[in-house]
């Protein structure tokens, strides 16, 4: 781990080197998270490993940015998280106008509104929103995958772009092509997230086929105080070996600042197609077609939301109040631990107490609501506590 470590600065600072000796400008920037995560299981359901990721929890971030020119740019981040090292983004921007960006190498589609502020330095819980939970949401094993991990990163290219009507009304507007969400076989259930984002076998595409989306949005100055921003989302592409199963993601997003209040919302659906020839790997009976055959495909769907308000209450005090949840309709594997419709809701209240200028502390409580697990458990309970650093 440490040789792969070094290999991967080593790399950074002779691929980058060249642009930083006529930079205009180079940023160092970083954040460290290191949380504790424990749920009080019962007797009654003793909690094995695989229920959460839970105990301590690093997540860390490097980030190095270089002006080249006036119109050009190169950004390159390293993290490390339960999943070791990545490269989180290695792309070159190249600003024509505010109106037109080019942006091409590995980096974050645009998607939705909590993607730019994924890093926890930018956000005031320990976790994610159940629907870009990525790994720390309880029961994970047993009801699968959130509608999109976040971050999701790809290689491919992103065209984006901002006009300014007048100084109250913004216009942001993003457009990609990327490698896409995948599964390593052409027989799949659902996208498999950590083929996604795997060297193993190799950080390409698995079809051949790119994955295209965007984003626009309309930011609203409503009063010297108020901002209202309001944006849709969607990402469409095939993701098994045959490039035959396809999946959609659509997403709505919204914030609110007003005065030291920010209220934030957002949806996200994603309807997968399952590979489906094959009556015996599903739970529930598949409609045969009219010729008495099954169909090549069925599909599942997952949606999530979440609505959290940040409210300060002090100087360096900050209290937080979230709902969010999610939901799978589709058929089942055998054996599955969902029923053909099963669902979570969340209740999250934390709070965020700054120390000093780049040190903070987090705490909240979780309180979880389940339906249609087999297993019967219908509710949990968790309690995070974490200190971030910023750099």
């Amino acid at each position: 781990m440490k040789s792969r470590a070094l290999m991967l600065l080593l790399c950074l600072v002779g691929v980058l080197s060249p642009f930083a000796a006529r930079a205009i400008d180079l940023n160092l920037a970083g954040t460290l998270q290191l949380d504790y995560l424990f749920s009080p299981f019962g007797r009654s359901d003793p909690r094995p490993a695989s229920h959460t990721l839970d105990g301590f929890t690093e997540e860390l971030s490097l980030k190095l940015a270089i002006d080249i020119s006036s119109h050009a740019s190169a950004n390159v981040k390293a993290c490390f998280g339960c999943h070791g090292f990545e490269v989180g983004m290695a792309y070159v921007d190249f600003r024509l106008a505010d109106e037109f960006n080019i942006r091409v190498g590995r980096f974050s589609p645009t998607f939705g509104e909590f993607g730019l502020r994924h890093d926890p330095g930018n956000h005031r819980l320990s976790d994610k929103p159940l629907p870009y939970d990525m790994g720390r949401m309880l029961r994970l094993n047993a009801f699968g995958d959130s509608v999109l991990p976040s971050p999701y990163v790809d290689n491919g290219i992103e065209l984006s772009g901002t006009h300014f009507f007048d100084r109250s009304l913004q216009f942001d507007y993003a457009a990609h092509a990327v490698a896409g969400l995948r599964a390593n076989t052409d027989t799949p259930y659902d996208v498999d997230f950590i083929a996604s984002r795997s060297a193993a076998p190799y950080y390409i595409d698995n079809n051949s086929q790119p994955s295209v989306g965007g984003r626009v949005g309309l930011t609203a100055r409503l009063a010297s105080r108020v901002d209202l921003s309001v944006g849709g989302s969607a990402i469409w592409g095939a993701y098994d070996t045959r490039a035959r199963m396809t999946y959609t993601v659509l997403g709505a997003d919204l914030y609110l600042r007003a005065g030291r209040t920010n209220l934030r919302a957002e949806y996200l659906i994603r309807r997968t197609d399952m590979y489906a020839a094959d009556q015996g790997r599903f739970e529930y009976m598949l409609q045969t077609q009219a010729d008495g055959s099954l169909p090549e495909r069925t599909f599942q769907v997952r949606d999530g939301w979440y609505v959290e308000v940040e409210q300060p209450v002090l100087r360096n005090l900050d209290v937080i109040l979230r709902w969010d949840g999610m939901r799978r309709r589709g058929n089942t594997a055998p054996g599955s631990q969902l029923d053909f419709e099963a669902g979570v809701s969340r209740w999250t209240l934390g709070a965020q107490y700054v120390v000093e200028r780049g040190y903070r502390l987090k705490a909240s409580a979780e309180h979880y609501s389940w339906w249609g697990m087999r297993n019967g458990i219908d509710q949990d309970w968790a309690f995070h506590l974490g200190a971030v650093a910023t750099f």
